[in-house]
């Protein structure tokens, strides 16, 4: 029986050692949790501040998008107006040149049979 007196006597103190060391393990890891508990927090703080500005900085760069967007839109709009008057302004010197022109063919058809018949 020595043999199995040694061997539970060696058993029985790692068991209890085991459960000594489960033990402070375990207020170890409380004790870690409590310290890092301020580091936990700062750290939330931190993303909730970053997505705070990040989401600042979205509606900015929106607003300044919708407001490039619309500076194209208007001096696209300008453009093509001063196309289209340019375009209009050109087309009444066509009609005018055309207008002096049958004139001009007007008066010299008028002076030939003026010279043909007289």
């Amino acid at each position: 029986m020595g043999l199995m007196d040694t061997l539970r006597g060696w058993f029985g103190t790692a068991k209890e050692e085991s459960s000594d060391l489960a033990g402070k393990a375990k207020e170890q890891g409380a004790d870690v949790m409590e310290k890092a508990e301020p580091y936990v927090e700062k750290t939330k703080d931190f993303a909730e501040d970053t997505m705070d500005k990040a989401g600042d900085k979205v509606d900015e760069y929106k607003d300044k998008a919708s407001d490039t967007a619309n500076a194209a839109k208007d001096k696209a709009a300008d453009a093509a107006d001063a196309v289209a008057d340019k375009a209009s302004d050109a087309g009444d010197a066509a009609k005018d040149a055309a207008g002096n022109a049958a004139d001009a063919v007007e008066g010299v058809v008028d002076e030939a049979k003026d010279k043909m018949e007289g």
